[in-house]
């Protein structure tokens, strides 16, 4: 693996160094969470990963809610207004997620029961689940901010100094304490919260942060935020919630947990998918709002983004069996039977998140909105068909058309930007 200096000196322009720093990052993490993932396979049991599953697949269920969509709306307007003004949206937005997480606390507390009879949560993930999306939610607006600030070290030390401090701490509870699966849960919420209070001193040190609330900032991140909203719970529909219908319809926690491992492996696509796009979107955007759209550069970023993922999705599906082979007991190997329609479901999403720049952009509501309503429908009834007749492996399938066709609407909802892409003179469009 490329050490940091190396990466550092990769090339003369800035882009390149840029790209660097952010694939390596995100790779970084996620070939640390790797080695480890034998150390957890022999900790934890079956049913251990399958609880866990469905721990961080809540926290996923929940993150929309409390980010309102703040997170692309902030993005967007950190490019159009002027640094005071992005002050007074940031403050005023950065309250509103506080508020949700204290009320998804209570109303997780008044379905406690129901939770615990169905899917046998702990009554400690009544509070743990809304505090660790609130940190998590704090981690991805930092990490944005830094992104935006154009500042590629200091997002590869955050990334790489969270996962560190989550896999110390997870590995000293399980190990040292015996604290099994809450041992992981452990270091997961303690190395947010170490991020959390850091974002804050960030946020102040930046001058994003004052003592100005706007009302007309509410309404509108509110009247934004349901569209955004809808369209992270069609994300969480489309994958995170195959788990939960897995143990809905299979009343077996090891049955998920193999699924799980299986997706885990195919998200390596998603973290190419996320590495690039932190370099991607911020240029995308930055095109985008100048007077005359410069087309012809957003082609490039797309067909380099594009060959990148389909290359990236190939070495997967080559890789996972051999992985599978070193690192897993036998018990997980069935999961090879069905990987494969997960890493094509996450390519054909990888294309239509990049395709979702341009209604992001021009915070296209209704488009947003319409095309989310979609992936919901399309992946509840293909995942109930599915996974009701072929458990974990019909999970995998139903994942790669659902993934297949919300990319055929995202197409039908981008046409007209992708016509302008692939015009015959694409310069410079006013």
């Amino acid at each position: 693996m490329a050490t940091i200096p190396g990466i550092l000196k990769l090339g003369t322009r800035t882009e390149i160094r840029a790209v660097a720093i952010y694939t390596f990052s995100n790779f970084f993490s996620k070939g640390v969470s790797f080695l480890l993932l034998f150390y957890f396979a022999h900790a934890l049991t079956e049913a251990d990963f399958g609880l866990l599953n469905l721990f961080s697949n809540g926290i996923l269920f929940l993150m929309p809610f409390v980010s309102m969509g703040i997170l692309q709306s902030v993005n967007t307007e950190y490019f159009k207004k002027d640094k005071k003004e992005f002050s007074n949206f940031f403050s005023t937005t950065l309250l509103m997620p506080m508020v949700v997480t204290l009320l998804a606390m209570v109303l997780l507390y008044f379905f406690r029961n129901q939770l615990q009879q169905r899917y046998s949560f702990p009554v400690t993930f009544v509070v743990l689940i809304p505090l660790i999306t609130l940190f998590n939610f704090l981690n991805e607006h930092l990490i944005n901010m830094v992104r935006n600030s154009n500042d590629p070290v200091k997002y590869l030390f955050v990334n790489i100094g969270r996962l560190l401090a989550e896999i110390t701490l997870a590995v000293f509870f399980i190990s040292a304490l015996e604290f099994g699966w809450m041992g992981r849960v452990m270091g997961i919420f303690i190395s947010y919260l170490m991020v959390a209070v850091y974002a804050f001193f960030y946020f102040r040190e930046q001058g994003f942060i004052n003592r100005s609330i706007s009302k007309k900032y509410i309404y509108e991140e509110l009247l934004y935020s349901v569209p955004i909203i809808v369209m992270q719970v069609g994300v969480f529909c489309m994958g995170s919630s195959a788990g939960y219908f897995i143990q809905y319809f299979t009343h077996d926690f090891a049955q998920v947990g193999v699924f799980s491992i299986a997706a885990t492996f195919g998200s390596i696509i998603i973290v190419l998918c996320t590495a690039m796009l932190q370099y991607t979107y911020p240029k995308i955007y930055s095109l985008l709002s100048q007077q005359k759209v410069d087309y012809a550069a957003i082609r490039w970023h797309f067909l380099f983004y594009g060959g990148v993922m389909l290359l990236g999705t190939g070495m997967v599906i080559i890789a996972t069996p051999v992985a599978y082979s070193l690192v897993l007991k036998q018990s997980y190997h069935e999961g090879l039977s069905y990987y494969f329609f997960i890493c094509f479901g996450y390519f054909f999403w990888s294309i239509s998140y990049f395709l979702y720049a341009f209604m992001l952009y021009n915070k296209e509501k209704r488009k947003i909105l319409m095309a989310s309503l979609l992936s919901v429908f399309i992946s509840i009834l293909s995942h109930t068909l599915f996974i009701k007749y072929f458990g974990a492996y019909g999970a995998a399938v139903s994942m790669c058309v659902v993934y297949f066709i919300v990319l055929l609407i995202t197409i039908a909802f981008v046409r007209k930007h992708l016509t302008l892409l692939f015009s015959s003179n694409p310069s410079k469009i006013h």
